[in-house]
């Protein structure tokens, strides 16, 4: 069975999703990658005449979540069956995508209806990116090219905008796509981050690390674009396999279980591998005491911020500090740390300030 890789283009309205989901394809099979494509449900939902209008927006967003659901696990097993190493998944938006239209608690009970939860959606994916809508630079160019299926004006298609992306704020790759006086640029920085994440030529890993003074909780926890992710996770040196990492995301039956492989290129540069694990998986590992080097939990914020993705993390064992991170392309790319963080000092370069070296100087079995 080939390796499925699933990413949602999501945004608000006249993001260039449609064109994008083109041309990513066209681009990625230029290098040798079978793609999938699911087109967006609920437009084709409403190019039969089923609308939110006839059906009302609860009705309508609950067939669409059904129908949305059926299709990608038969297109899932599809791509799953495919003879080849790995295939790609475009999902022309996500089934979180319809939170936006209608209440958080009508979104609940029809995703409950299909025994889902919004963070187990959330985390369902592999990566999500998020297109601007036009509307947001470009009022003219937006009303020039509104879909001809939704009608939105100008002011909702931007409030959309930014409620679709905090809605998706959580998910554990997510990039958000700016836009460019030049739709073919826009295209070719979504192309890069892409295949970056895919991994091709390899899949790299680039970050820089800073220690920062403690947040203000709650001003992260008012914030529209951030979300609390919990996490534990543990390092472990097994004769088997050697040296990983597993990691638990997310409580109870929403949590999300990985598997991590890096190999160290230098201090910013690493070549990482994941694998999803299930949650017996996951606890046969933790139960090798023997093999485990370090572990730790920590409450991490995921904060999009000048439309860049920071991962704020802040731990049990510290009350005056914590980390930021942010993953690059490059490692010359230039970025920008948010106003309300208090920068003490950039630690990419001190080891002791790895999660590996954290996990292993406050190591706690109390948290197997």
């Amino acid at each position: 069975m080939a390796e499925v890789i699933k990413i949602v283009l999501t945004g608000g309205p006249c993001a260039g999703k449609t064109t994008a989901m083109d041309f990513l394809k066209r681009e990625l099979e230029k290098l040798n990658i079978k793609v999938f494509v699911l087109q967006e449900a609920a437009s084709k939902l409403m190019k039969k005449g089923i609308t939110p209008q006839k059906l009302g927006a609860y009705e309508f967003h609950k067939k669409l979540f059904e129908t949305q659901l059926a299709e990608e696990n038969m297109l899932e097993e599809r791509a799953a069956g495919y003879e080849g190493e790995r295939t790609v998944i475009l999902f022309d938006r996500g089934l979180l995508d319809s939170k936006a239209y209608v209440t958080d608690e009508e979104f609940e009970r029809y995703i409950s209806l299909s025994n889902k939860n919004e963070d187990l959606l959330r985390n369902s994916y592999d990566a999500v990116f998020h297109l601007k809508s036009v509307a947001l630079s470009d009022e003219s160019v937006y009303m020039q090219n509104k879909n001809s299926i939704r009608k939105e004006d100008i002011d909702l298609a931007k409030a959309l905008d930014e409620k679709i992306l905090s809605i998706w704020t959580g998910t554990s790759h997510l990039r958000v796509i700016a836009n460019d006086k030049d739709f073919n640029k826009k295209l070719e920085n979504l192309l890069k981050e892409v295949t970056g994440f895919i991994g091709i030529p390899e899949p790299l890993e680039i970050e820089r690390k800073f220690l920062i003074e403690y947040p203000d909780i709650n001003f992260l926890e008012n914030m529209t674009t951030c979300r609390k992710v919990p996490i534990t996770q543990a390092y472990l040196n097994t004769p088997e396999e050697g040296m990983f990492r597993i990691r638990k995301r997310g409580q109870g039956k929403d949590a999300v279980y990985i598997k991590t492989v890096k190999i160290k290129i230098n201090d910013l540069k690493r070549i990482e591998k994941e694998t999803y694990l299930s949650e017996l998986e996951y606890n046969n590992y933790l139960s090798k005491k023997d093999c485990i080097t370090g572990i730790i939990s920590k409450d991490r914020y995921c904060i999009v911020y000048n439309d860049a993705y920071f991962e704020l993390d802040v731990y049990p064992f510290w009350n005056d500090k914590a980390t930021l991170e942010i993953e690059l392309l490059s490692e010359d790319q230039p970025y920008e740390l948010p106003p309300f963080v208090k920068l003490i000092r950039e630690v990419s370069y001190e080891p002791e300030y790895r999660n590996v070296a954290l996990a292993q100087r406050y190591v706690s079995f109390n948290n197997i």
